[in-house]
């Protein structure tokens, strides 16, 4: 198999601005709309986590998140946002405490999220990886930053399975992903050579390319939530700590 480089040249640079997406859904010429439908599809995770951790069954947690994002877009509660007063995960978090301790709203849309399918997702995979404690000690603010987390992880290597795909490189990705994750015991470079049908100094390139490029994809997913160059270097190291904090024992923590 030859190995191709998939980097993205130097002309693909990344957004610069922060809270892009946050931004674009104060657009009124319909580009809003397709912003903010994907904030959901980015951010679904973490909020329905907080929902559920408020005893709400998977079902009706559902229909209250759906009933959620489609409050704030009637609302227009993204668009009033300002990037100038913090991140956005603190700003959505702020939004749902509200919007949780308001039992009118919170019974409205309820009953109105039970129809939309404004946020098509898949509960079943939300329930198996949202790996909270009901009875956790820990408070809904930190369980909320993890699920943010996790979710920010889980776009970057969403975007960058599309970017190997589209390189016509699916079968790379496919076989060297587990080398992303630390807590996978992944195979051997001679392993993954044989695998991938060449020697294992293209593996050795392969898998430093797979990383680098994974933490360029990752920074980017932070820099849309944050409002300075310097906060995504900070919002990167608090998110790290927040998932680090969960591999350890109960004990240590």
């Amino acid at each position: 198999m030859v190995i191709q480089d998939v980097r993205p040249r130097a002309s693909a640079a990344f957004p610069e601005t922060s809270w892009g997406l946050v931004l674009a859904t104060r657009d009124d010429a319909g580009n809003g709309r397709d912003a903010f439908a994907d904030l959901c599809r980015r951010y679904w995770m973490p909020v329905y986590a907080m929902v559920r951790r408020h005893g709400l069954a998977p079902a009706d947690a559902e229909d209250l998140v759906q009933g959620f994002f489609l409050h704030l877009i009637e609302h227009g509660t993204v668009g009033r946002a300002d990037p100038a007063l913090g991140r956005f995960r603190s700003f959505l978090l702020g939004a749902l405490r509200w919007f949780l301790a308001n039992e009118y709203e919170r019974d409205t849309a309820l009953k109105r999220g039970g129809h939309s399918t404004f946020v098509p997702i898949d509960r079943a995979e939300v329930e198996s990886s949202l790996q909270f404690n009901a009875e956790s000690e820990e408070s809904l603010d930190l369980q909320f930053d993890r699920q943010w987390a996790r979710a920010l992880v889980r776009n970057a290597l969403d975007a960058l399975r599309a970017e190997y795909a589209k390189s016509a490189q699916a079968q790379l990705y496919a076989t060297l992903q587990s080398c992303l994750d630390p807590a996978v015991v992944t195979p051997s470079y001679a392993d993954l050579a044989t695998r991938l049908a060449c020697n294992e100094g293209a593996v050795k390139v392969a898998v430093h390319r797979l990383r680098g490029r994974f933490r360029a994809v990752l920074r980017r997913e932070v820099a849309l939530t944050v409002a300075t160059a310097q906060e995504v270097d900070e919002e990167l190291a608090y998110l790290r700590d927040v998932l680090a904090a969960s591999l350890l024992p109960a004990s240590a923590s």
